[in-house]
């Protein structure tokens, strides 16, 4: 209702300016007598200006009252889009009832017998007719612009990618139990056994690298040495 009252006293501001406009031109033709013919053209091309401005007002009045139809479809801002239209429908009821002053002051002119002031009124008519145009074509672009669906929320930020996940391992895999003896190996028991007590001590097997990798799981019955028995598969 507010937007309302504020359009309706734009446009009786509008009309009062004008008026002052004419009434100095009034007084200008005091000299100068405008003739018939002169006063005809000139209600004419202010009624003509009148009805395309009311026929431009309705036409955004009917683009606005679309905008707020598809505010509902698009999920659009509903109220503002009802709202715009709702003033562009007053705008070009406004530009309208310009139109008629506009028309009917033309009418005058032509086939009245009392003239005096058509030329004003017809010149008021259109500046009104005008201005309900201009704020119905701005209320049109508000309804549509509140008809457009929301912007998309922006998609969360990706999290950089942990590169030290991706590199491959330098570790070792192997399919032999830690306990068992692995190859064939030949060794010469006699020499290795220095102190010929009948048994290898892991001093003794120090100068054969595979045995003393693998002496703990040589070594059957934990006592420190490798006997005979013990490294048959190393004979």
């Amino acid at each position: 209702m507010m937007r309302t009252t504020t359009l309706t006293f734009a446009i009786a501001a509008t009309l009062g300016l004008s008026g002052v406009a004419f009434a100095q031109d009034a007084s200008q033709q005091s000299t100068t007598p405008t003739t018939q013919s002169q006063l005809e053209q000139q209600t004419d091309a202010h009624s003509k200006a009148a009805t395309q401005a009311a026929e431009k007002a309705k036409k955004s009045a009917e683009d606005a009252k679309a905008a707020a139809e598809a505010a509902h479809k698009n999920s659009g801002d509903v109220n503002a889009a009802s709202a715009a239209a709702g003033e562009a429908q007053t705008a070009a009821g406004s530009a309208a009832m310009g139109a008629d002053q506009a028309q009917s002051a033309n009418a005058v002119a032509n086939y009245g017998s009392n003239t005096k002031g058509t030329a004003q009124g017809a010149a008021e008519g259109a500046a009104a007719a005008s201005m309900g145009a201009d704020s119905a074509a701005n209320a049109a672009a508000a309804a549509q612009a509140a008809a457009q669906p929301p912007a998309p929320a922006p998609a969360p930020a990706t999290p950089a990618a942990d590169m030290s996940a991706a590199q491959p391992t330098s570790a070792s895999v192997t399919s032999t139990p830690g306990n068992s003896v692995v190859g064939d190996y030949h060794i010469d028991f006699d020499s290795m056994d220095k102190n010929h007590d009948g048994n290898i001590s892991r001093s003794e097997a120090k100068g054969n690298k595979e045995l003393t990798r693998e002496f703990k799981a040589v070594d059957m019955n934990h006592n420190g040495k490798l006997s005979k028995e013990e490294l048959k598969g190393w004979m």
